[in-house]
């Protein structure tokens, strides 16, 4: 696909958001990573862990995971797609790896999944608007976890 240089640059930007999200949680810094959604994000993690759409509600979330839950992390995305819907608006299918260590005595634990968002130029730049988290696979994961049907996702365009 032929991309014009704005998207070229708004392609770099989302992937920087991406980044962005998966060094704040790793260094446990939540006030940072609610300002990569936007006010009304809708935030779907899947399964028990339910869904938020505000937020105060991602800061609480976000603080207690990244604080309370984990003792570290370490979040890897790739396999970024960006599709975009008009000059302020995109969907992304990023692919996730997720390490975590647990201040509890539980076994160090992975997650492997998908990131689909929706994404929204704003006046500070592009921000998540809605996100669904979808798991593919898990490694000593120590909570039940719903695994995403194949074939969910259309092919990119």
């Amino acid at each position: 696909m032929p991309y014009t240089a704005q998207q070229l640059s708004d392609l770099q930007d989302i992937r920087d958001v991406l980044h962005s999200y998966c060094r704040a949680i790793d260094d446990n810094r939540p006030d940072d990573v609610v300002e990569l959604f936007t006010d009304d994000c809708e935030y779907d993690y899947g399964g028990d862990l339910g869904t938020f759409n505000d937020k105060a509600y991602a800061y609480k979330f976000f603080r207690a995971g990244t604080d309370k839950i984990y003792k570290r992390s370490a979040h890897y995305v790739s396999n970024i797609e960006v599709s975009f819907n008009g000059e302020d608006s995109a969907e992304t299918v990023t692919y996730l790896d997720a390490w975590h260590e647990f201040h509890e005595d539980i076994d160090n634990a992975w997650i492997f999944g998908r990131y689909v968002d929706s994404f929204v130029r704003t006046d500070a730049g592009w921000r998540i608007c809605k996100r669904q988290v979808l798991t593919m696979g898990q490694e000593e994961w120590p909570r039940e976890v719903d695994y995403m049907a194949r074939h969910v996702l259309p092919p990119r365009r």
